[in-house]
């Protein structure tokens, strides 16, 4: 069957972080039905046939050797299909993009199905700096995070949508550190422990970026939350705005949002619906202001700092 080939020209104009793709960017080619891992992935005619075999060879310079500096960036675009592979990769510029439009999803875009066969971190592991992820859907089946952002800054997450099963999947999307990365537009499905969890630690950030746009519902688990925010985070100048999370799977423990980091985050314009006795909205800091919660159906249109 000859392949369907799939234009770049109008998503690369509105993706990478706002910004047209830079004129050295390599780019990177995925089919997983016509495509072969031996091919060089420099086009669709000659596409990879997996994520991962297009991710090793856009971290490599035309020597083969892996590229360590930040003077570069590489585009790797995924025809839409199935893809039973986890991606662990380190790089900087390196961004993946789905092709499945408008929308994301396992029947007509980019799918990516955790398959256990690396070493137990996530469906995608990202380190280094500038990367993004867009366009993509994600299943995760296991005890662990869909998607792991394991440090590094000024990472995109954007229209992923991720889908546990509400069993076992622990988070949407973990990170540990948001320093200048924006995770927006994306929508996730039935974690069991959190949404999107900023985990604490030495030299962990959720600074210069935000966390906008998301539709999160959260999986049947007593205390589960939507967004949260661990309390060992270095915290400041950081949006949390207008996520619409759904929280009454974690019962009257459960929380919509919980920032227990001691740093100023605006939690602002949120929409929050949780159970009966549960807490919408909780910040050590200051800046909680104009969201909208739902506690059991009673409705508080203006939950803001001290209330």
């Amino acid at each position: 069957m000859q392949p369907t080939y799939y234009t770049t020209k109008g998503i690369a104009q509105e993706a990478i972080h706002g910004n047209l793709m830079h004129a050295y960017g390599k780019k990177y080619f995925v089919d997983g039905v016509n495509g072969s891992d031996n091919n060089t992935g420099l086009s669709w005619m000659q596409a990879k046939a997996t994520i991962t075999a297009a991710v090793n060879a856009a971290r490599k310079d035309s020597a083969g050797d892996l590229i360590t500096t930040k003077d570069h960036c590489a585009y790797v675009f995924v025809a839409p299909g199935h893809y039973n592979e986890s991606i662990l990769y380190a790089a900087y510029n390196l961004h993946i993009i789905g092709m499945g439009c408008p929308v994301p999803g396992k029947d007509y875009g980019v799918s990516i199905n955790y398959d256990g066969a690396v070493d137990e971190y996530a469906a995608i592991l990202l380190q280094g700096s500038g990367n993004s992820l867009q366009n993509l859907h994600i299943q995760m089946t296991e005890a662990l995070p869909a998607v792991l952002i394991d440090n590094g800054d000024n990472h995109l997450l954007k229209n992923l949508v991720i889908e546990c099963d509400g069993t076992n999947c622990t988070y949407g999307i973990q990170a540990n550190s948001l320093k200048g990365s924006r995770i927006e537009n994306c929508v996730i499905i039935n974690p069991i422990t959190a949404g999107i969890y900023a985990a604490g630690g030495a030299e962990h950030y959720t600074i210069n970026g935000h966390i906008r746009d998301n539709l999160i519902k959260m999986g049947t688990s007593a205390g589960a939350k939507g967004i949260y925010i661990e309390n060992t985070m270095t915290s400041y100048n950081f949006n949390i705005e207008k996520n619409k999370i759904d929280a009454v799977g974690g019962g009257a423990t459960g929380k919509g949002i919980d920032n227990d980091s001691s740093g100023n985050l605006f939690i602002v314009d949120n929409y929050v619906a949780v159970a009966a006795s549960a807490t919408p909205i909780e910040s050590a800091g200051i800046g909680v202001l104009d969201n909208k919660v739902s506690v059991n159906g009673t409705v508080d249109s203006s939950f803001n700092d001290g209330e």
